[in-house]
């Protein structure tokens, strides 16, 4: 689907038409996300931040809203010349709401208000959200920074920002404390909690749409995307976001993975942004997720996740992104930079790359860019392979000596490079001695190992590129007379 042809030359227009391409987003990038003022102001690197508010902050009083968080936080993104997203959260709530709705002291979920809980679902409480949702849009859309803000973090806002399933023992109406003059809801089921999130789903994009996008989240606590929101975003309407971005798809994730993001963000259908489940280290709200690679592979084979499965704008943690210092943080996060959004269009993308992987978990094979490699290669899966500070080395596969491993690019983009000055580039673990050799383009080239036991890469360069698969049956072809590691074959513009 082609999005924001009036940012683009008609030239490039026609040119990604005629392919039936999609437009990159042009927003696309990398964005920090829940990070100190002045944090980030010099990282270059970035597109984009996040505009957080809380609706206990914007409505002190019934019908009173306030909103001049919102409009100063878009001034400091105007200052910084970047975009952002924004939202709204609902852990803590506006004093009036307890007495209006049900309630109980117990705090459910990830809610943080110590009052305790609302029924959501209650008429009183869809009135006010809903009523909130309005006077929210038309603050945003009436800010002079309207056109920095690329999208609505779009939030149910039921027990908190994303749980909505009322545990069994509090789905009995009669177990809520109803206010004096207030009738206690019904009993919670999913048919309730789905009718809710269509009228909340409805209000949202009734106000902000089609001006600005809603983001929906794909998938939460107890619940999953309803075949309505999917309709919505292969439609164009809508795009999706993630809070649960990491190295690889496992367990419950993977399904929200193949059914949301490979057949919607990858193929361009819908726009799509990520946010990682915890920081590098694995921590995340006060509690902590094992991660079995070092920090520095976590955080950069995220990235090659987020770019494998479509997603045009990631969001960074600023506790990773305080690490930028470390050249294997920055060099990760402004690789991640220059190919966000170019994942559908590969006339005008940067490059192409395959980054060789085997998982001993649910998710199999590669992470690809517009290439891939070919079946038939001679490889053997590697994993926590090479030095832990370097962050490439949590998967690898080794070409057996005397093998050779091919490469196809994608077909629009190989035929976009005909004449072309390209690069080449192969990540290689430097382990034993010998040569391997790369074929490409009508040339050859020859790589050397010195044993270092370090992670390298090797740079080719072709003058007037000439893609074509015909002599050695793929586009790129690597061979070795040694036992050799590889990470990731790149070609550039």
């Amino acid at each position: 689907m082609l999005r924001s042809l009036c940012l683009l030359s008609l030239p490039l227009w026609l040119a990604l038409a005629a392919h039936s391409e999609a437009v990159p987003d042009p927003n696309r990038g990398v964005y920090a996300i829940w990070v100190k003022p002045g944090a980030t102001d010099s990282l270059r690197f970035l597109k984009g931040g996040q505009v957080v508010l809380q609706w206990e902050q914007v409505e002190p009083a019934e019908g009173r809203y306030d909103f001049s968080l919102l409009h100063s936080q878009l001034e400091m993104i105007a200052r910084l010349d970047r975009v952002t997203t924004v939202q709204l959260n609902a852990n803590h709530l506006p004093a009036f709401l307890f007495n209006r709705v049900p309630y109980t002291r117990q705090k459910m979920g990830e809610m943080q208000d110590p009052r305790g809980t609302l029924q959501y679902w209650h008429p009183a409480y869809v009135k006010a959200y809903t009523a909130m949702i309005a006077e929210f849009a038309r603050q945003v859309k009436s800010s002079p920074h309207r056109a920095r803000l690329i999208g609505l973090r779009f939030n149910y806002n039921a027990i908190g920002t994303e749980f909505m399933v009322v545990p069994p023992e509090w789905r009995d109406p009669e177990k809520w404390t109803a206010p004096a003059g207030v009738a206690l809801g019904p009993a919670w089921t999913e048919d309730v909690a789905l009718a809710y999130r269509k009228t909340i789903l409805d209000a949202s994009l009734r106000h902000f749409s089609p001006e600005i996008r809603v983001f929906l989240r794909s998938g939460g606590p107890g619940f999953k995307p309803d075949q309505y929101a999917v309709d919505l975003a292969a439609s164009g309407k809508l795009g999706f976001f993630t809070t649960a971005a990491q190295m690889e798809p496992v367990g419950r994730l993977l399904e929200r993975y193949e059914k949301i993001y490979l057949p919607y963000c990858r193929p361009g259908k819908t726009v799509c942004y990520s946010e990682a489940v915890s920081d590098s280290d694995g921590n995340f709200g006060g509690g902590k997720i094992p991660h079995w690679s070092s920090s520095a592979q976590w955080n950069y084979w995220r990235l090659l996740s987020d770019l494998h499965f479509g997603f045009s704008m990631i969001g960074i943690t600023g506790v990773d992104l305080a690490r930028s210092g470390n050249p294997e943080y920055r060099s990760a996060f402004e690789f991640a930079a220059r190919y966000a959004g170019f994942h559908a269009s590969p006339s005008v993308a940067p490059g192409a790359w395959v980054a060789l992987r085997e998982s001993t978990h649910e998710f199999k094979g590669d992470y690809s860019f517009l290439m891939r490699r070919l079946p038939g290669t001679e490889t053997r899966p590697e994993e926590k392979i090479g030095p832990d500070d370097q962050r490439f080395g949590a998967w690898a596969r080794t070409l057996s000596a005397r093998a050779e491993a091919k490469f196809a690019l994608d077909d629009t983009f190989a035929r976009s490079l005909d004449g072309t000055k390209v690069t080449i580039r192969v990540v290689f673990l430097d382990r034993g001695t010998g040569s391997f050799t790369v074929r490409a383009s009508g040339s050859q080239f020859t790589g050397t190992l010195s044993d270092s036991g370090r992670w390298k890469t090797v740079e080719f360069e072709v003058a007037h590129a000439k893609f074509t698969a015909e002599a050695i049956g793929a586009h790129v072809a690597i061979g070795s007379g040694v036992d050799l590691t590889l990470h990731m074959i790149e070609v550039t513009r």
